[in-house]
């Protein structure tokens, strides 16, 4: 798959010619007539270079132009729509973004793209952690990563029962330690390790159920995870099932969570 890091590396043409002038920083070309779409070599010094060589990469019916414009900076987005193309004989595909630069996909391999599981819980619905990477995704932030989120969401209504007592009244869920008196002979604490020692605080010794619902303790990720607690000290990178995480407090926000994501694909790449 060869796809540009930067579209500042690509230039698009009505024609070309081994010895004209072309910008210093063009790796690749796009040209117009046939359409064809070449690697560049060229020489010289200064903002514009001269041409030595052009090295064709796909021409005619393999080239294919995406209709619209597209966020260029989302490198996954634009790898699955090239992809999706392939069955038509398309080898590369050009994409225009709303700026107007041009970029291309040559034989897209979605293979690249990392996977990567949001672990969290709900109500609320969507879940923060889901609801915050989407806005991410949404404007732009996280394009140039090369990945694709997996949400996958642990509901706590399902936990749901006449002694049932949740963590506190933002989940909407019903009897919550934060504004309610545990009166059941043998209640069901649904929540996390903070939430048991709130409970044995003001009820020492009582008999209980704990049903861990932290989303880094209760979920199992398939593969690299980005998951929520509220002990501070485990915040950053952790394994769990051999995979590689991240774990975000449960109060951050989205620059914290971005972060985040940051580190954990970077320590993915290497």
């Amino acid at each position: 798959m060869i796809f540009p890091e930067d579209y500042k590396i690509v230039g698009i043409k009505d024609d070309e010619r081994p010895g004209d002038p072309i910008y210093f920083s063009t790796r690749y070309l796009i040209s117009r007539n046939g359409p064809k779409l070449y690697q560049v070599t060229s020489h010289g010094e200064g903002f514009m270079r001269e041409v030595e060589k052009l090295e064709q990469i796909s021409s005619g019916s393999e080239i294919a132009e995406w209709p619209g414009k597209v966020d260029t900076r989302n490198r996954s987005l634009l790898i699955e729509l090239a992809s999706g193309l392939k069955h038509k004989g398309t080898r590369t595909v050009i994409f225009t973004g709303p700026d107007e630069h041009v970029t291309f996909v040559h034989e897209p391999d979605p293979g690249q793209i990392l996977n990567i599981d949001i672990l969290d819980v709900c109500p609320p619905n969507p879940p923060w952690l889901v609801y915050v990477i989407d806005r991410l995704e949404s404007c732009g932030v996280l394009g140039d990563l090369t990945v694709r989120f997996r949400p996958r969401v642990l509901d706590l209504r399902e936990f749901e029962s006449e002694s049932v007592y949740y963590p506190c009244r933002a989940s909407g869920l019903g009897r919550s330690l934060d504004s309610d008196r545990v009166v059941h002979d043998h209640p069901r604490i649904v929540g996390c390790e903070v939430s048991r020692e709130i409970f044995l605080s003001t009820n020492p010794g009582k008999e209980h159920e704990f049903v861990n619902i932290c989303s880094s303790q209760s979920l199992e990720p398939d593969g690299p995870f980005i998951a929520r607690c509220c002990r501070s000290e485990r915040r950053g990178l952790t394994r769990k099932n051999g995979h590689l995480g991240v774990i975000v407090h449960w109060g951050d926000g989205p620059y914290q969570i971005s972060e985040a994501i940051r580190c954990l694909v970077k320590a993915l790449r290497e």
